[in-house]
């Protein structure tokens, strides 16, 4: 089928015809198929206009990994919405700066989930919110929103439950009116990525990411009446553009789980029949660490792609060998590439993952250049990768500068990352150009981090990298020169950062120094404290 003028709702519509009794979504407690799906989502999408919602308002979703992250999303592209994904690891400031500057009309939230008290920080961000009316909300610090709704069916004054708003009938009238008015360049989703300047950036994505689910589960072997286990995060591009969409696409049942834990994975690869996941070489190592993992029947995995950290061979045979996969895929994206660039084929040798090589997964271009002005690297040497077509983002949401630095004139992304093609066509990604680091497949960004550090009254000036670690790969490694005067302890560092940045970003290990090296010029010499950091605690 030619989905390049199709739009999300349609897809999912097509796929309810099509599939309509097969399960489409399994969570916790409740399984959906295809039918009931559809038809919940033009109940809600009904209830969001009666909310006011239209083409291009933003709907912001603080919601774990459950149907009703899938429901609002699906909900909002079905009346030409744009869901904004916020990160449930992240803290008040994080959430209200996303907010105001994605212009979010809505926010989808849970009121408290994992010890985790969401509410309290909606109270923060939104004062006396309890006291006003769902749809006419007003707010000094975040001047868009219009409304707070709690999911499931959870009750709060000031609020409206997820459920009460698809509990009506479908108004099909209005809704066909809102599908007459969409494009298939409309924005459907932002998702927020901070890069090196510390301010997150909002990526915006269109009905294409339909194009890159068909070529992701192509690559993957996904078929209909698979079951794709999606753990990795909704508000990340791999669970939601990488997961979903693919699945949805191909009547693909997507199994949830809403907090990662290793023994519990292996028991839904085992008893929903797991077919299809992917994630970072953490996810990998957590489940080969489970007691008797080997004399459990996970011979239903097909196919798992892996990225966002180098494997090792020993884990690649490991993950192969006991927990009986196929293939398992190498793949590199970024969230303004829609999450898969680049992927190794299903057949390829082991020895092609370990090295981290892919070949571009879809009708667009992926080069290796060695300037700014675009001229390309010859096989085998290293340059900066840029992606052109579909895959790319629509921009950042307000930001034009920031996408003028990112897409060039004739429409080249430069990713930051290196890498160089070898001789069989692979594309071999080699490191980063970027100062960024990850920390169990989460980007950290130092200049977010010491931006939020140096708002300590004692701190004079902080810099961040990423320290190597055994399990998450990297973890966030603070130097810290106080202010003239002034004293600090390790501890109050890590103090001041818990509960107010997301913990992945809280430093693992604090230094406090006198000064930094430096160039002539006065400028911080980075890649000497990275070296040494990396000597320090290399696995």
């Amino acid at each position: 089928m030619d989905w390049t003028d199709k739009k999300i709702g349609e897809a999912l519509r097509r796929s309810a015809e099509q599939w309509p009794d097969r399960d489409f979504v399994v969570g916790m407690d409740e399984r959906v198929t295809y039918r009931e799906f559809d038809e919940r989502v033009d109940r809600l999408a009904t209830g969001l206009l009666g909310l006011g919602v239209t083409r291009g308002d933003h709907v912001a979703c603080w919601l774990t990994n459950e149907p009703d992250w899938i429901l609002t999303w699906l909900a909002c592209c079905r009346i030409g919405a744009t869901v904004v994904s916020i990160n449930t690891r992240y803290k008040t400031q994080e959430v209200e700066f996303i907010l105001r500057q994605s212009d979010a009309k809505l926010l989808v939230a849970m009121p408290r989930y994992w010890e985790i008290d969401y509410l309290a920080m909606i109270e923060e961000m939104v004062p006396g919110f309890e006291r006003s009316t769902p749809g006419a909300l007003q707010c000094e610090n975040l001047p868009e929103l219009r409304g707070i709704v709690l999911w499931k069916d959870e009750q709060h004054p000031g609020t409206v439950s997820l459920q009460s708003l698809w509990a009506g009938e479908a108004d099909r009238a209005a809704l066909d009116a809102a599908a007459a008015t969409l494009e298939t360049e409309d924005p459907v989703v932002i998702i927020y990525t901070s890069g090196t300047t510390g301010i997150p950036k909002g990526a915006m994505h269109c009905h294409r990411v339909l194009l890159e689910g068909r070529d992701i589960a192509k690559a993957l072997h996904m078929e209909a009446g698979d079951n794709v286990l999606c753990h990795l995060p909704l508000y990340h591009v791999a669970g939601s553009v990488a997961t979903v969409m693919p699945a949805m696409q191909h009547g693909a049942t997507i199994v949830t789980m809403d907090q990662w834990e290793p023994a519990a994975a292996i028991d839904l690869i085992e008893r929903e029949r797991i077919n299809i996941m992917g994630g970072i070489p953490t996810h990998f190592i957590d489940m080969l660490s489970v007691p008797g993992v080997e004399n459990r029947d996970t011979h239903c995995l097909k196919s798992a792609w892996i990225g966002g950290a180098p494997v090792t061979p020993k884990l690649a045979r490991q993950a192969k060998d006991i927990l009986n996969f196929d293939a398992l895929q190498a793949v590199y994206g970024l969230t303004e590439t829609m999450g898969g660039t680049t992927l190794s084929e299903f057949e390829a040798p082991i020895e092609v993952t370990c090295e981290n090589k892919g070949k571009p997964i879809g009708e667009f271009e992926v080069k290796v250049v060695r300037n700014e002005a675009g001229e390309a690297a010859p096989v085998g040497e290293d340059g900066e990768i840029w992606v052109r077509g579909y895959t790319v983002m629509l921009g950042y949401y307000k930001n034009e500068e920031a996408t003028r630095e990112a897409i060039n004139r004739d429409g080249w992304f430069k990713t930051g990352d290196l890498g160089h093609y070898d001789a069989d066509g692979y594309l071999k990604i080699t490191g980063r150009a970027k100062e960024m680091f990850i920390v169990g497949g989460s980007n950290a960004y130092p200049a977010e981090i010491e931006r939020y550090l140096e708002t300590h009254p004692k701190v004079g000036q902080a810099v961040v990298c990423g320290a190597p670690h055994e399990r998450l790969g990297e973890v966030c490694f603070a130097f810290i020169m106080p202010k003239e005067g002034e004293r600090v302890e390790a501890g109050e560092i890590v103090d001041f950062c818990r509960g107010q940045i997301a913990d992945y970003k809280v430093p693992r290990h604090v230094e406090i120094v006198d000064d930094f090296p430096r160039t002539s010029t006065n400028k911080i010499q980075r890649y000497i404290l990275q070296r040494d950091v990396r000597d320090r605690f290399s696995v």
